[in-house]
């Protein structure tokens, strides 16, 4: 898991308004959201490849994590390309 940087401290309640932005710039496509009381695990489609896009409150991390080890590689040039930005 590499985790993906934010000039801003997410938190369980910011990180809607964050990921929206990170599926917007990374032009992913929000296929499912599910949260409880210290996560968020949404399912993202990206050019076939599906990912989640988790945040874990007490890990204070967000990150993009592969479905299958065929798109592992997809999660870390992503993580990269928004890493970079």
């Amino acid at each position: 898991m590499i985790p993906l940087k934010s000039a801003v401290s997410i938190t369980i309640e910011t990180f809607p308004g964050w990921a929206e932005e990170v599926a917007r710039q990374l032009e992913l496509t929000v296929l499912e959201r599910e949260s409880g009381a210290d996560y968020h695990q949404w399912l993202v489609n990206f050019e076939g490849s599906r990912l989640f896009l988790c945040f874990q409150h007490y890990a204070d991390c967000a990150w993009l994590e592969a479905l299958s080890a065929g798109d592992e590689g997809v999660a870390v040039w992503l993580t990269g390309q928004w890493n970079q930005g």
